[in-house]
């Protein structure tokens, strides 16, 4: 197994919007908060800040169209436990999947890690098998997530990106009803998020129902993926 290490030489300035304080004054009702924890708005600043570290580092291995894999855009809250309590709260997951058959792994991994590096990220990357076994993966932890992981199988061609935040104070029911605009939410939910990512993609934290869908009703991504340059935001 080979092992090579990235440092980040510096701090990534938007890995400062995890640091809001949460402001919890006891006695004084928010509508936006989210249980007891984070507020709305907070998550929106989570959110942009991780969805933007994701971007960077897919766009630093390849300029292109990703596919969201298995749905995970990153803007749907799931459930998660606060360190060592019995208190819960949310985390954001997004992974993006694409084939790059004939690239150099190691050149793949080279891309992504010089990519964390300039958000300040120190990585990791392994390499593990041999022939159609061979993996090589870059793993880093802080910054704008709690964990990313790349991983590159050089038999297929195949390189996935996987990230998760921190867990955050909050409930991610709560969370969930304010970016989809809806208190029960319908079991299609997933055909609202984006399919895809590519260069002129811009985040997204807030998919009413009368949003574009980016799934037909069988699950297979409508064609073309509808532009949205102007995210909506919820009122107030």
């Amino acid at each position: 197994m080979i092992r090579r290490t990235s440092t980040g030489r510096f701090g990534f300035a938007a890995g400062a919007l995890l640091m809001i304080p949460l402001l919890l004054v006891s006695g004084c009702g928010d509508p936006g908060r989210l249980g007891d924890g984070e507020t709305y708005a907070q998550a929106r600043e989570r959110f942009s800040a991780f969805a933007a570290g994701v971007h960077s580092v897919i766009m630093a291995i390849e300029p292109t169209e990703w596919s969201v894999v298995d749905g995970a855009y990153g803007a749907h809250p799931t459930g998660c436990q606060l360190g060592l309590s019995e208190e819960g709260g949310y985390r954001l997951v997004a992974v993006r999947g694409l084939e790059l058959p004939g690239r150099d792994p190691l050149d793949v991994a080279a891309a992504a890690s010089e990519a964390l590096a300039s958000l300040g990220i120190e990585s990791d990357t392994t390499e593990r098998g041999q022939a159609d076994a061979r993996e090589v993966t870059v793993v880093a932890e802080g910054g704008v997530a709690e964990r990313t992981v790349v991983t590159i199988r050089p038999a297929t061609g195949q390189v996935r990106v996987s990230s998760e935040t921190e867990c955050a104070p909050g409930s991610a029911h709560d969370l969930a009803t304010e970016v989809f605009a809806e208190e029960r939410l319908p079991a299609d939910i997933w055909r609202r998020l984006p399919a895809t990512e590519g260069p002129s993609s811009v985040p997204q934290f807030f998919f009413p129902p009368d949003g574009p869908v980016y799934y037909d009703e069988t699950g297979v991504p409508v064609q073309p993926q509808p532009l949205v340059t102007d995210p909506p935001m919820p009122a107030g």
